[in-house]
């Protein structure tokens, strides 16, 4: 409610007008900036203004008030205690003050304060000898005071130290005869005699002795409920006043009727949980921060993602090490960037990656608090494994391009040059028994012809075998093996002596015991390793089989002296059709070690490579022990 405009409804009716100005009491009413709301006749007589009232109003007090000081006996002590009155906004009741010609004032003063806040300022002041004829038995109110708060259109009350009635206004209290029986008794007997609800007496003597006791204002609520069904909402206030010499305290109340604000604060409230309702049930995650990123409100999204909403600030919702989402949110508290957008990804529980995508933008500046940010983020995984799964799609097609190139290269080397030698060979020989040559001089070429066959026998027998692992039509048996016996036969079958006449070496190491492998697989481990060793160090040392046994695996190594392997194409030894830069003229498919791999990993173990360039290399094969 605006005090204000009471005043200005009062000093514009003219009845009230003429009731103030016939009063013997001086009566000033300022705002709260100390410009004049209203002064009555005897108020300009006091300070010998030679103007109207009503041509004051509006004007600047300060300017009135230093002209006027010097009526007065001690003029700055005039001035100084009005502005400490003013710096204090505490009520004064019946001040001395005395003018230069000896006549003394008894001055009030009363703070008009609404909702914590000053409108206004009441001054009186009254000649001594009618403050000391005014007092009565139990009433010390004088009559000025109760004409000027009849026609405040607030209710207003005032009590003694004992809660008892002094005066009730008629805005307070309409009946006449029930407001002549409230004067002297408390708002409890009042309420009892009435048969009324004393829920509201008993919180207002509750508050009264607050106080009386603390000397501090206290002010409480009152819902009024009509006959209707209605309620009004009415905020109370309860102020002391003290008398100069401390032997009597006052107690003034006032209330305002504030339904309209509580309506508007529902109304509010409810806009808020609408708002906050829909922010909960949206798809996207929305934080919203103060300027030192502590966090003012996240939705309920992000605990539906399975995070902890538990965080006071930004920076424990969001992990600092996300710095190109912090270098964003503080561009923009900065002003350098009014939003800004991103990506930024969290653990989960089970070791995957959720994605969000990132917008920030400007906050709402509060009454405490500059401006934060507003981070809404949107969960975007699903497109981030669509691209991934994409880009893997496209990084697969292009590895299907070079193994098809690659495939085709093979096949037309690996084909192509045993059929040539084939055919050569074959119209050598048709040649050769034409002319009538003998049988041995045609030898070397037959032979040379089931070489060749042999050779592309065992390229398409790789062929089969990777189609077979790629199909899964591959069973894994295992059985227990004693090692040595398997390899020394190995051996003896077909490196003892190999075709360059070379002999395989072997070693062992540590306490032989059985494994159990698939014998297979296994067999087509070692010959393809020591195939490669023989093959890959012609005109070296003979290649070396190790074998090591350990308390809970056994390692066969094949060690060999021959051409080496570039670090570049170790990796790439694993893939259909890969074979190494330096081999030159030396047969190969590339698919040998693509099922020495597989074959490995059926065993639950693994294979490991160490090359030097003309230096060997060693292929290290690592199984656990199987039981059967």
């Amino acid at each position: 409610m605006d005090v204000s405009n009471i005043y200005k409804n009062l000093i514009y009716n003219q009845r009230q007008q003429l009731i103030f100005n016939s009063l013997a009491d001086a009566v000033l009413i300022e705002t709260a900036d100390r410009h004049i709301e209203f002064v009555n006749l005897s108020f300009c007589q006091l300070f010998k203004l030679a103007i109207l009232p009503e041509e004051l109003v509006g004007k600047p007090t300060a300017n009135s008030g230093f002209a006027s000081s010097f009526l007065f006996k001690n003029p700055s002590k005039f001035i100084y205690r009005v502005e400490e009155i003013i710096e204090e906004a505490k009520p004064v009741s019946q001040e001395k003050v005395v003018l230069y010609d000896g006549t003394t004032y008894l001055r009030d003063y009363f703070p008009l304060i609404i909702n914590n806040a000053i409108t206004g300022h009441l001054w009186l002041y009254k000649p001594l000898t009618i403050a000391h004829v005014a007092k009565a038995s139990n009433v010390h109110l004088l009559p000025v005071f109760e004409k000027v708060l009849e026609t405040i259109s607030v209710p207003i009350a005032i009590f003694d130290a004992e809660q008892r009635y002094l005066f009730v206004n008629k805005i307070s209290l309409s009946n006449a005869e029930k407001r002549k029986f409230i004067i002297g008794k408390t708002s409890l007997e009042y309420s009892n005699f009435y048969n009324l609800p004393t829920n509201m007496a008993l919180q207002e003597a509750e508050c009264f002795n607050q106080v009386v006791d603390q000397q501090t204002a206290v002010r409480f609520e009152e819902e009024r409920t009509a006959k209707d069904g209605s309620s009004t909402w009415w905020q109370h206030a309860l102020y002391p006043i003290s008398t100069n010499d401390d032997l009597n305290t006052y107690v003034v109340k006032y209330s305002i009727d504030i339904t309209a604000t509580k309506q508007s604060a529902q109304v509010l409230q409810q806009t808020i949980a609408s708002y906050t309702h829909v922010l909960n049930h949206l798809s996207e995650v929305v934080v919203m921060t103060d300027d030192q990123l502590r966090i003012d409100f996240l939705n309920k999204v992000w605990e539906d993602f399975g995070n902890n909403a538990e965080h006071e600030t930004l920076f424990g919702l969001i992990g600092i090490k996300n710095y190109e989402f912090y270098k964003q949110a503080f561009a923009v508290l900065s002003n350098t960037t009014s939003n800004a957008k991103g990506r930024l990804h969290f653990a989960q529980k089970d070791g995957s990656k959720k994605w969000f995508q990132y917008h920030i933008t400007e906050g709402i500046k509060s009454p405490t608090n500059d401006k934060g940010i507003v981070a809404i983020l949107n969960d975007i995984t699903k497109e981030v494994h669509l691209e991934e799964n994409l880009l893997e799609v496209v990084k697969r097609e292009k590895e299907l391009n070079d193994l098809k190139s690659a495939f085709v290269n093979m096949v037309s080397h690996e084909l192509r040059t045993p059929l040539a030698v084939i055919s050569s060979g074959a119209e050598i020989i048709q040649m050769m028994l034409e002319v009538g040559k003998p049988a041995s001089d045609i030898t070397p070429f037959t032979t040379q012809i089931i070489t060749e066959v042999e050779r592309m026998t065992a390229f398409m027998n790789d062929l089969l075998m990777v189609s077979k692992i790629e199909a899964g039509r591959i069973d894994f048996h295992a059985e227990a093996t004693d090692l040595s016996v398997f390899i020394n036969t190995i051996a003896a079958t077909s490196y003892n002596p190999w075709k360059d006449g070379r002999q395989l070496i072997r070693a062992t190491k540590g306490k032989v015991q059985p494994i159990a492998v698939d014998t297979k697989m296994l067999r087509h481990i070692l010959q393809n390793l020591i195939d490669n060793a023989f093959k890959y160090s012609s005109n070296k040392p003979a290649p070396t089989l190790r074998v090591r046994y350990s308390n809970s695996y056994v390692t066969i190594s094949v060690v060999d002296a021959g051409i080496g392997i570039h670090k570049e194409d170790i990796l790439k030894l694993f893939a259909s059709f890969s074979r190494g830069r330096n081999v030159v003229n030396i047969a190969g498919t590339g698919m040998g070690l693509v099922v020495v791999k597989y074959f490995v990993q059926q065993h639950g173990g693994n294979i490991t490579i160490k090359s030097k360039l003309d230096a060997g290399t060693i292929f290290s094969v690592k199984l656990p022990y199987h039981k059967v």
